[in-house]
């Protein structure tokens, strides 16, 4: 098959999205041609020749998350054409490439495949109004979606959650892979100390993702808050980076919690896999996550997580068996992570389960039922 991945956002920009379409292409580039495209990202040059690079800027939203424009670059679109594509696979619902891939499978007469990779209303920031922004982005994304021949989600929660918005097009879960080899070189301790002072002799909770409000971090510092109060003999690590890194360092300071924290800033995929199984204790306060590919990242390292009982860990980790599941409540929260810096045995006992369940959720499994999708839709597709 040729395949037409088609994003918003591609490398250098490191999140959940660019991780899925690099764990997918690893694996179905082996049988099939995989395209790439997406926006161009100044100062930055692209090693493989199957990316198309639209026109781009960022002046509307973050330098790491630039704005494509393809009705600058029809000569693009044509290249693209003529690739003879069997499948578009939209990575987005929102935006002027996802709109311009919906285009190209109509003109080239092929079905196209769309991701529903985030829990967009959660994610708007919007000066006329949250209630408004999250009125239009649900009925936009339920738009694009039912204009689609198959949707999928990468976890169960968010296929719920879909349906309740209307979306009538065939849906199926399929979760992004993870390599599980990457996540057996942690760093060591002393490395730890050397390079960001990260303290010794102390149990090390991990955070990892990009520091913004919505990911719950300031439920997060109220947890940690609350645990030096009662003890010292952890610390916790801040994997990541955005533009709301300085607030957040900020409120650690003025939080009096600067011996308690350390942060890192954005690190490069293959460095930040090193911090998974450096430390102890996984802890994700997110509410809005899709799929959590953190938390499968943590248990291939034999980490168990402690996170909230929402969205896409709630379908990842099994609770008291590899990692716990918490409502949203600090008590709680808090409890579950104490109960894993008392009991090496217990910690070491959930840690060896969630190495093992984390092989559900290869790359090698995903793909296997990704192109299997493709194919059937494809199949479909022409028999309609």
């Amino acid at each position: 098959m040729k395949i037409g991945i088609v994003s918003e956002c591609f490398d250098p920009t490191l999140n959940g999205v660019t991780v899925s379409i690099h764990a997918f292409e690893d694996i179905l580039e082996k049988n099939n041609e995989i395209y790439i495209l997406a926006p161009e990202t100044s100062g930055f040059t692209d090693t493989q020749s199957n990316i198309f690079r639209y026109p781009s800027s960022t002046l509307f939203g973050p330098k790491d998350y630039p704005i494509a424009f393809p009705i600058f670059a029809p000569s693009i679109t044509k290249r693209a054409k003529a690739l003879g594509l069997d499948i578009i696979h939209a990575q987005h619902s929102l935006g002027m490439l996802s709109a311009m891939g919906r285009h190209l499978a109509d003109d080239l007469d092929i079905p196209i495949v769309h991701t529903y990779h985030t829990l967009l209303e959660e994610y708007v920031h919007w000066k006329i109004g949250s209630p408004i922004g999250k009125w239009f982005v649900k009925r936009r994304s339920t738009d694009f979606c039912n204009q689609c021949d198959q949707i999928v989600t990468p976890s169960e929660a968010m296929k719920k959650i879909i349906l309740g918005y209307g979306v009538k097009t065939p849906i199926e879960t399929i979760p992004t892979g993870i390599d599980l080899s990457e996540f057996q070189n942690p760093f060591s301790r002393d490395e730890l100390f050397q390079q960001w002072g990260v303290p010794k002799g102390k149990k090390l909770l991990l955070y990892l993702s990009r520091v913004a409000k919505e990911k719950n971090l300031d439920f997060l510092l109220e947890v940690i808050k609350r645990l030096v109060k009662s003890r010292n003999d952890f610390h916790l690590i801040l994997v990541g980076g955005g533009k709301e890194l300085p607030i957040y360092q900020k409120k650690v300071s003025q939080m009096g919690l600067d011996h308690a924290i350390t942060f890192t800033d954005k690190q490069e995929k293959e460095k930040a896999n090193r911090f998974f199984g450096a430390a102890d204790i996984f802890v994700f306060p997110s509410t809005s996550e899709t799929q959590g590919i953190v938390i499968s990242e943590a248990m291939a390292a034999g980490m168990p997580a402690v996170a909230v009982n929402k969205m896409g860990p709630s379908n990842i980790i099994k609770d008291q068996v590899d990692g716990y599941l918490c409502d949203l409540n600090l008590d709680q929260f808090i409890g579950r992570i104490e109960s894993l810096l008392n009991d090496d045995n217990l910690r070491l006992k959930l840690g060896a389960a969630a190495r093992e369940n984390a092989k559900e959720y290869s790359k090698e499994a995903s793909a296997s039922k990704m192109e299997k999708l493709y194919e059937r839709t494809i199949a479909n597709y022409h028999c309609s």
